[in-house]
């Protein structure tokens, strides 16, 4: 009895231990459950940024001033490029191939996948690796909500934050909010998140528009992203087989409509350079980097922004097809010449028309996606203006005289420096008019000695070229013939000043420095961010007046002058011709540019309204030997200019049409000798009128020309002695 009674009590014991203990673990396990979902759901940011996060990620879009055209759209590298669409605009048929892929249970699953849960965690057990049991809600808090940095963890502690806010995103949204975020948050590869940038990459088209066959190629992606149809297109086919399989297991479509789906031939594209080929692409760029700058980069990837910028897409093609024609040109005839780049502007209000950063932006072999026109490259004479209006403003006139002579110049510690003009040759007294429209380089070199290279430079400065910031000493007189480096965007803008008469039109620089230029050329008109608020817009263009070395304004006298000087084609005749490529069937003023060993030849120039500017050259720096300015860049300024005017681009744009350029008052207009450039006397053989800034008119007769009495018999001056009949007056110049 004692031994059944020990047994009884031994017996009640242990079920009161196991009932004890099957209690204490059920409550523990509720416990436990709920202190490990505190513990992470106080780390666990909040479901509802998912919303916010999708708003602001979508890539901005870059338009033509029409709005009409795409130029490009921004894809963050880091992210790849999406447009937003809503779930009734996705095709059914891709809905479903997800589903069926990635978590059949979608529609009635709290967020997560027990089953797939449970499988993953025993496949961990058996040391396979930290497995997923990702539903569709997983993979969307995934791809929006984890930190990048935290979202390739292999942690249970990830993956139970995950868990976490997949059942609250499941608890607060509707089964069809979620897959529509899911579907447009998916990276597809080769750049494109979500079904529309999808779509677009592989097959050209709207989401909308996907067939049942193409719909079962891209639904596969999402899960191995380089095994897509252009990168791998026999793995693709597979998967795609694969998802019409799925489709037709879970009663989505039949068995004839799958086989008939995997027979359709596919038109995938061939490569991505369509995606991304981009319409004026240098110019695009430029205006990508202008945005990033402004806006910083998470705004201009992520924020949706839309912008409307200046170029006019028919400029822009005439300035592509002129450089490009006249590149293969030379080619042709034996030159050495690869690449050409070319910029056009609106000179009242400083809008860029068009820009042209080379021939051709995909080849490799130019550099050809390097944007010459922001590049630093000599001007050669191109930049002689800006010595002669810093003379003009010094009070030196055009019909001042330079001797075109041999000349040396003190450059100590240097040798001396002898400058030398193009043809070799000297020409003796030149007036500054005809030394520039002819572009003489000793005379230039001498007027530059003569105004001071500092002042020269704070002219370029304040006139708009932002380069030419090192000392004084590394320039030198060679200054004036190109020996600094500048852009050719800044080179036309400044050239812009003479057309608008001294007066600089655009934007306020966003780089305000001391001395240079205060606005900046105009790209953008308008920015929108996604919601369609104006963030930016370009309506009145400012005016600045442009203030020199001296502290005084540059005046519209001195502007006209200049404009005057390049605009004579009767003074640069002699050198050019009297039918060049610088003369233009109306009113135009224009310079060109040729560097030592013809490795930059350039041709700026400008009717009042519009200003264009050409650079032809090889990248490397190769000499294009022979090739000048006039025979390299001149014949495509001049056809870009008549073929604005002519094709009636210019009345599109500017509206009503100015002819000749304003003329100010406070110019008279004086005849002078044209030897001596002063008074013309009665003896002076060759007079010409000329034109001052009032004040600076000369005030003394000519003392070159003078008339001598001669024994005509000898030609020997006659002296008291030789017969009257002998004696006869002639005209010298001393």
């Amino acid at each position: 009895g004692g031994a059944s009674k020990m047994i009884l009590q031994l017996a009640g014991g242990l079920v009161v231990l196991l009932l004890t203990g099957f209690l204490l673990t059920v409550v523990g396990g509720i416990a436990g459950a709920a202190g490990v979902y505190g513990f992470y759901a106080k780390d666990v940011p909040d479901p509802g940024e998912i919303v916010t996060r999708q708003e602001q990620f979508e890539t901005t879009k870059i338009y033509d001033r029409t709005g009409q055209v795409l130029l490009m759209e921004v894809i963050d590298p880091r992210h790849g490029d999406r447009t937003l669409l809503p779930l009734e605009q996705i095709p059914e048929d891709f809905r479903n191939a997800t589903i069926a892929l990635e978590d059949k249970t979608f529609h009635s699953n709290i967020g997560i996948d027990p089953q797939g849960i449970v499988r993953a965690f025993l496949l961990n057990l058996q040391g396979k690796g930290v497995q997923g049991g990702s539903s569709i809600t997983v993979q969307l808090v995934k791809n929006i909500l984890i930190p990048e940095e935290e979202r390739y963890e292999l942690s249970y502690a990830r993956k139970i934050k995950e868990a976490i806010m997949a059942m609250e995103i499941s608890r607060q949204y509707s089964k069809d909010q979620i897959l529509e975020w899911y579907l447009n948050t998916n990276y597809y590869g080769n750049w494109a998140i979500g079904v529309e940038a999808a779509s677009q990459v592989y097959f050209g088209k709207h989401a909308q528009d996907l067939t049942l066959a193409e719909c079962a190629m891209l639904a596969p992606i999402v899960q191995y992203p380089a095994m897509n149809p252009i990168d791998n297109p026999d793995e693709a086919k597979k998967r795609q087989g694969i998802a019409l399989e799925r489709l037709n297991a879970e009663g989505y479509i039949t068995r004839t409509e799958a086989e008939a789906a995997f027979a359709e031939p596919l038109q995938i594209h061939s490569s991505m350079l369509k995606r991304y080929d981009l319409v004026a692409p240098h110019f695009a760029v430029y205006v990508r980097k202008q945005l990033e700058d402004r806006y910083g980069a998470e705004l201009l990837y992520r924020g949706g922004l839309k912008v409307y910028t200046t170029v006019d897409l028919e400029v822009q093609r005439i300035a592509e097809e002129e450089a490009r024609a006249h590149v293969t040109k030379l080619q042709e005839e034996g030159e050495d010449a690869t690449n050409a780049a070319a910029v056009v502007l609106r000179a009242r209000t400083g809008e860029i028309l068009a820009m042209v950063g080379s021939i051709d932006y995909w080849n490799e072999e130019i550099d050809g996606n390097v944007n010459v026109a922001v590049a630093p490259r000599q001007p050669g004479s191109s930049f002689k203006p800006f010595s002669y209006v810093t003379a003009f403003h010094q009070g030196h006139t055009a019909a001042e005289m330079v001797m075109d002579v041999h000349s040396c110049f003190d450059d100590y510690p240097n040798p001396p420096y002898c400058p030398e003009n193009y043809d070799r040759e000297y020409l003796g007294p030149r007036s500054l008019r005809s030394a520039l429209a002819q572009s003489r380089n000793i005379p230039a070199v001498k007027v530059l000695d003569m105004v001071g290279v500092g002042n020269v430079i704070r002219t370029a400065h304040a006139m708009g070229i932002n380069t030419l910031n090192q000392d004084l000493d590394y320039y030198g007189l060679s200054l004036t013939l190109g020996g600094g480096e500048v852009w050719l965007l800044d080179l036309v803008y400044a050239y812009g000043i003479f057309a608008n008469g001294g007066s600089m039109m655009g934007q306020p620089t966003k780089l305000s420095r001391s001395g240079y230029r205060e606005l900046d050329p105009v790209s953008i008109l308008r920015v929108e961010d996604a919601k369609g608020q104006v963030l930016e817009e370009y309506k009145q263009p400012e005016a600045r007046s442009v203030v020199l070395a001296d502290g005084r304004e540059l005046s519209a006298q001195e502007a006209y002058l200049l404009t005057n000087v390049l605009a004579d084609n009767n003074a640069r005749a002699a050198v050019f011709g009297s039918n060049s490529a610088l003369r233009l069937s109306r009113p135009a003023a224009a310079k060109t540019g040729t560097t030592t060993d013809y490795k930059d030849v350039w041709t700026v120039g400008y009717t009042p309204q519009i200003v264009t500017g050409v650079w032809v050259g090889n990248n490397d720096n190769t000499p294009m030997e022979g090739v000048s300015s006039s025979r390299g860049a001149a014949p495509i300024w001049h056809n870009v200019m008549e073929r604005i005017y002519n094709e009636g681009h210019a009345q599109r744009i500017l509206g009503e049409i100015v002819d000749n350029f304003p003329r100010p008052p406070g110019l008279v207009s004086v005849e002078v000798c044209a030897v001596s450039g002063l008074l013309a006397n009665q003896h002076c053989p060759n007079r010409v009128s000329a034109l001052f800034v009032e004040g600076t008119e000369p005030k003394e007769y000519c003392n070159v020309h003078h008339v001598e009495r001669v024994n005509r018999q000898t030609g020997k001056l006659a002296t008291a002695c030789t017969p009257p009949e002998l004696v006869e007056e002639r005209v010298y110049e001393i």
